[in-house]
């Protein structure tokens, strides 16, 4: 390994060799470079380099850091481009596809009793336009059936005939960026059949390591129910090996309030613990250290086979044997060393790592435990050993995955302290517990006293967290961190716990302490001016697929969201996964209004997530049957939620920090023929500027506006009904005249908005249109005067 300057350095300068390299990956992602002139940089590098290393030059690690920079941006420029046989460029075709099952089929029931199955396909051969091509990449494939009858296992071959679609998730920030996560395990594309037949060709009876794992998790799973209440089983098997399916929502969600969420993920923590266990084990026996080891590896394999050898647990895995081996030789810089070399080593073969949370979240924990915990154990000298080990333990980890943390979940468990010391022991024994049930499963007895006990025993742990995370403060709201502030939170942790480097920058101010003072007070007059310069009024589009959702963020950081998106046949929960974190990224802990334009599903199902997470001072609705309203919101009986809503009504207005709100048009018919009759028509002003929220209004609703004359001139227009041709009539179109037009939809909706004929009117009247399908979140910055415009794509 090339070493700065003679060797002094190694590990800073292969962490730099990482930043660098996932620097280049980032790049990437983002910017559109010349390859041919980047190729010519690297050959003239690696030359420069080849110079140095010969002179052994105290400057050999720059060409060395250019050249992984490059090399960054050039793997993440390949693996982003996907081949030309690759099944994405079958994109919006209709064809027939034949490939094989690789996992394990994900299966949900709702309430309706229909199975919603998802199949991963790695597909071999498309047949389109009477032409067969071999190609590759996976897919999913999603499937409702009414029973479980002739489910596809893995391994076999099938075969489907469908329109081929890429994944597309919601582009807002603040979000886990969904088709770069299924891009990293080779997934590009998906078919939805609906209930449309799925023929297996051929049923794989051949012996398959996969199914093999399969078939021993299901085996344990079935003596756990047989054992104990299947609560207590289901959460179990999620504790042993990963996943959080039939857990109830109450004990998930104290679990994620109070920081011990990862107890339910197979991850580093969960090699660890085994490992500890392992060599804990092994000294008591007084085994030799290599056959202690030895044992350590095998068992620790087999377990991560058992799990499903997917990325995630093959990285914790390697990661955590690595560690605890360089850790049990009393060897913390070579752990640190191994991590290190085993994260460079995971984003040369894999650079779309760099965007998985999982690897993210696994390499900053690891890190925390290898370079603090022993530095923050030896602070806590004066507690007895195991609160200074659990404490050391989750300080580690929690110190290193903060910013990750706070950018992904914007929370922080105030209760994650006491949880750790006191829960996550238990739930470790748990685990054990029952790992050691699994080890001697065939001895029927023994197997069933260990479950039993793991069983009372999670009794005991589950109360106590659920009591927990009821706690005032059990989690408290985090902002999201800049990227510069990252970095630089890294950057001073990093020189903290590093005396040499803490030292050198000691001496550094001493020798030049005019230029220290001078970059700190103009950093300083930056920041406040930054926190004190008057702030616009912000209007948010958020992408919600095929929905409306507007945020609109005062000069005073008042909040008013106009509707709130939902999910028409799903039961993904648009608030909880795609509105809060938003509001959350932006630092919206409160909403001074909430109006819904109407009771449409795509309109107004995320409210009552919303109004449960978060405190709204004002709900207007539209004038609707309150039945209606129950049935969209999913109200449970007895909820006041209704009773406290502001019915709107015409001319019906309100002021925030000079922000006016006006209702030009209210629903008078309560029984209107169609809801989206009903949709009330909001209009902000600020000086100059306004905007225009027509909800799901049609053509004839528009004209009695026009009709009336009313003020509807706007800057801004929210396009009525996703772009539908029932809507955006050329007369309403003309009156109100905006200079921007914006267009809520989802990609690849079945209704087939924006209709082309309402995007052939925007543009003969030269009006912009900007999409939440192409732009993604879409934000209007503006004083009143002048206006900024920024998408999130």
């Amino acid at each position: 390994m090339i070493k700065i300057r003679y060797g002094q350095y190694p590990l800073l300068f292969l962490n730099s060799l990482i930043f660098c390299y996932s620097l280049g990956v980032f790049g990437a992602e983002k910017y559109i470079l010349p390859q041919k002139c980047l190729f010519l940089l690297l050959i003239v590098n690696f030359f420069i380099a080849f110079i140095f290393i010969l002179k052994k030059h105290d400057l050999t690690f720059i060409p060395f850091l250019i050249i992984f920079t490059l090399l960054g941006y050039l793997s993440g420029i390949f693996v982003l481009s996907p081949s030309p046989n690759n099944i994405i460029n079958y994109e919006n075709k209709t064809a027939t596809i034949e490939g094989t099952i690789c996992e394990e089929p994900i299966i949900k029931q709702d309430e309706q009793k229909i199975y919603h199955i998802t199949y991963i396909v790695d597909v071999q051969t498309v047949f389109w336009q009477k032409q067969t091509k071999n190609t590759t990449g996976k897919i999913y494939i999603y499937k409702k059936q009414d029973d479980l009858n002739s489910i596809a296992q893995i391994g076999d071959i099938v075969s489907t005939a469908g329109t081929i679609r890429k994944i597309h998730g919601y582009h807002n920030p603040g979000l886990i960026n969904s088709e770069l996560r299924a891009q990293s395990k080779g997934i590009y594309g998906f078919i939805s059949l609906g209930k449309a037949d799925m023929q297996i060709l051929k049923a794989n009876n051949d012996f398959n390591l996969k199914k093999f794992s399969i078939d021993i998790k299901k085996h344990i799973l079935d003596k756990l129910l047989n054992t104990m209440p299947e609560d207590d089983a289901y959460m179990i098997y999620a504790m042993v090996f990963g996943g959080y399916a039939n857990i109830p929502a109450e004990l998930l969600e104290a679990f994620s309030l109070t920081g011990i969420i990862h107890i339910l993920s197979v991850s580093g923590s969960h090699v660890s613990l085994i490992a500890g266990f392992l060599l804990s084990l092994g000294k008591l026996c007084r085994l030799p250290r290599f056959i202690n080891i030895t044992l350590l590896i095998i068992i620790i394999s087999f377990y991560a086979f058992i799990c499903g050898l997917s990325a995630p647990i093959m990285r914790a895995t390697v990661m955590g044997i690595l560690t605890a081996i360089a850790l049990s030789l009393q060897k913390s810089h070579e752990a640190s060393n191994l991590l290190s070399i085993t994260a460079l080593i995971m984003l040369l073969i894999n650079p779309l790592l760099l965007f998985d949370i999982s690897f993210q979240l696994s390499f900053a924990s690891t890190a925390g435990l290898v370079y603090l915990m022993s530095k923050i154990r030896q602070k806590l000298y004066f507690l007895p050993c195991f609160l200074a080990d659990n404490l050391s333990l989750t300080l580690s980890a929690q110190i290193m995955t903060l910013p990750l943390i706070a950018w992904y979940f914007n929370s922080l468990s105030l209760s994650s302290l006491i949880a750790n010391i006191i829960a996550v022991p238990i739930l470790e024994f748990i685990i054990i517990l029952s790992l050691i049930a699994c080890l001697v499963i065939f001895i029927p007895i023994m197997a069933k006293i260990l479950f039993i006990l793991s069983s009372l025993i999670l009794g005991i742990s589950n109360i106590f967290t659920l009591h927990l995370a009821k706690m005032p403060f059990a989690s408290v709201y985090f902002p999201t961190f800049p990227f510069i502030c990252i970095f630089l939170y890294y950057l001073v942790l990093f020189n903290i716990f590093n005396k040499s480097l803490a030292k050198f920058w000691i001496k550094f101010l001493h020798r030049y302490k005019i230029i220290c003072y001078m970059i700190f007070l103009s950093s300083f007059v930056l920041t406040m001016y930054f926190v004190f310069k008057p702030q616009p009024l912000e209007i948010h589009f958020i992408d919600v697929g095929q929905g409306d959702c507007i945020l609109i963020i005062t000069p005073n950081k008042k909040s008013v969201m106009i509707d709130t998106g939902g999910s028409v046949n799903s039961d993904f929960d648009i608030g909880l996964r795609v509105d809060l974190p938003y509001l959350r990224h932006y630092g919206i802990t409160k909403l001074d209004y909430l109006i819904l334009s109407h009771a449409d599903v795509d309109h107004a199902e995320a409210t009552y997530t919303i109004m449960q997470k978060i405190p709204v001072n004002h709900l207007i609705i539209a004038n609707q049957p309150p039945e209606e309203y129950i049935k969209t919101l999913n109200l449970p009986p007895n909820c006041e939620l209704l009773s406290q809503a502001i019915i709107a009504k015409t001319d019906m207005n309100f002021t925030l920090d000079d922000v006016q709100f006006k209702f030009l048009r209210a629903n008078e018919n309560p029984s209107a023929s169609s809801s989206n009759e009903a949709s009330n028509v909001l209009k902000l002003t600020y000086h100059n500027f306004s905007a225009l929220f027509p909800g799901d209004l049609p053509q004839k609703q528009e004209q009695q506006l026009v009709n009336e004359r009313q003020d509807l001139q706007s800057t801004i227009l929210k396009v009525a009904h996703h772009g539908s041709k029932t809507s955006s009539s050329l007369e309403f179109l003309q009156a109100v005249n905006p200079q921007f037009a914006v267009i809520c939809v989802g990609k690849y909706n079945s209704f087939n908005h924006p209709s082309s004929q309402i995007i052939e009117r925007l543009n003969k009247l030269n009006i912009p249109i900007y999409r939440t399908d192409i732009n993604g979140a879409i934000v209007f910055s503006t004083d009143g005067y002048k206006l900024k415009i920024d998408t999130f794509n």
